[in-house]
């Protein structure tokens, strides 16, 4: 009678170990994925909770200047405060290499009239106003760019801005999404030109 000898597989065979493999790497990309775009949101909920806070403070700036109308009964501030050039450093100069943050922030400009605990004129105190808010939206993102605009209600009188009139402060910062491609953003963050912006926007009425 033959007796048939049966053999017991030893160890790990090679197609076992390419299979645990292969579902280690995709769980890494899995992962490496997650983190990549963690990062990614992380990053514009930044730009997002400082572009809230530049517009809050343009804000609380512009009312905290209103004036009683001589024309109604509403409140209005000085056009000075619609000036583009106040804002972005358009009126202010560096020539150094670094950021606009590190060469124009951390110091006083020469033409930036000193406001802080001194009188200023309303001209003065605007130019003060924008440089300070240009200030705190490049502190974290040295692309932010700030516009302030009123939608006059009033056109046939001399005020730029009437007493009732929607003021619109928009921050914006350039976005793509986490793969790198363009997003399809709101159309009033385009205040640079560039349509591929994200932005925030606070809008009041005095």
């Amino acid at each position: 009678m033959i007796r048939q000898r049966h053999t017991t597989q030893a160890g790990v065979g090679m197609m076992e170990i390419l299979v645990s493999l292969f579902v280690l790497s995709v769980g890494l990309l899995g992962v490496a994925s997650l983190q990549f775009t963690g990062t990614f949101n992380n990053v514009q909920s930044v730009s997002r909770s400082q572009g809230e806070l530049v517009a809050r403070y343009v804000a609380e700036q512009l009312v905290a200047v209103a004036e009683p109308s001589t024309t109604d009964d509403g409140w209005e501030f000085d056009d000075a405060f619609l000036n583009s050039n106040i804002y972005n450093f358009q009126n202010v100069t560096c020539n150094a290499n670094s950021d606009n943050y590190q060469c124009l922030c951390l110091t006083l400009p020469a033409g930036i009239p000193n406001c802080r605990g001194a009188q200023c004129s309303v001209n003065d105190l605007a130019s003060f106003t924008g440089w300070e808010a240009s200030c705190q939206a490049v502190r974290s993102n040295p692309n932010m760019w700030l516009n302030v605009t009123c939608n006059d209600r009033d056109a046939g009188d001399a005020k730029l801005c009437s007493s009732g009139s929607l003021i619109s402060i928009a921050v914006s910062w350039p976005v793509k999404s986490s793969t790198g491609n363009s997003v399809q953003a709101d159309s009033r963050c385009a205040i640079t030109g560039s349509t591929n912006r994200a932005c925030v926007i606070k809008e009041i009425t005095l």
